[in-house]
């Protein structure tokens, strides 16, 4: 017997902002979340403590419990990504209230404030992503660049890698004008912090890369 449930996780600081899911298979639990754009690849099962790799061993990710909060912890990059409790789980009703609050208010989380979306072909292999005014582009997240238009993160969602996704042009570009309404500064903001953390402006070469199935999410 194998069962689903919701599980309510906290992200800097932010309580019950963000929906992962509990697999309970033959008494035990495992941790899964597609939702975060990262290369979280696989079902962890909650007493693993090995470090787990992606996108050729430079992305390491794994689990902890935390003694002092009770709580486990999900790190990657040496830092706490995600905290969410190892047994209490919640009916996906009860994120109708966070899903209205992450598309109504602007500090609730970066749905209104920014633009995320990612996708790793190759077996996870590769990565092309854009995190804001951010583009990533080869097989690691230290291959990047800071766009200079809006319009480039648009050909971005026209790569071969998103054919898979219907529709997906149109979302990003919709998305986009939503940002612009909501939030004005989104992308200039975006780019003077990225110069400012030297983040090069030269435009890497978009892979040629190829439809086929690869684990992705969008964060919009």
């Amino acid at each position: 017997m194998s069962t689903l449930n919701c599980q309510s996780c906290e992200i800097n600081n932010q309580s019950d902002c963000h929906v992962a899911i509990l697999l309970q298979l033959k008494g035990l639990r495992y941790f899964i979340d597609v939702a975060n754009a990262k290369p979280y690849t696989q079902a962890v099962h909650l007493g693993d403590r090995s470090t787990l790799k992606a996108l050729n061993g430079t992305f390491q990710w794994g689990l902890r419990f935390n003694q002092e909060s009770g709580l486990m912890e999900l790190h990657h990059s040496n830092e706490k990504a995600i905290s969410f409790h190892p047994a209490n789980t919640v009916p996906y009703s009860s994120f109708y209230t966070m899903i209205k609050r992450s598309r109504s208010e602007v500090s609730f989380g970066p749905f209104l404030t920014g633009l995320r979306f990612s996708v790793y072909p190759n077996n996870v292999s590769r990565i092309l992503a854009v995190r804001d005014a951010c583009i990533f582009d080869g097989t690691s997240t230290k291959h990047k660049y800071c766009a200079k238009t809006k319009e480039m993160i648009q050909s971005i969602a026209e790569q071969p890698a998103f054919a898979h996704i219907k529709g997906f042009k149109n979302l990003v570009n919709d998305a986009i004008v939503v940002l612009d309404r909501e939030n004005s500064s989104w992308f200039d903001t975006s780019r003077e912090i990225l110069i400012e953390k030297g983040v090069s402006e030269h435009v890497v070469r978009i892979s040629d890369l190829k439809a086929c199935p690869s684990a992705s999410s969008i964060c919009t």
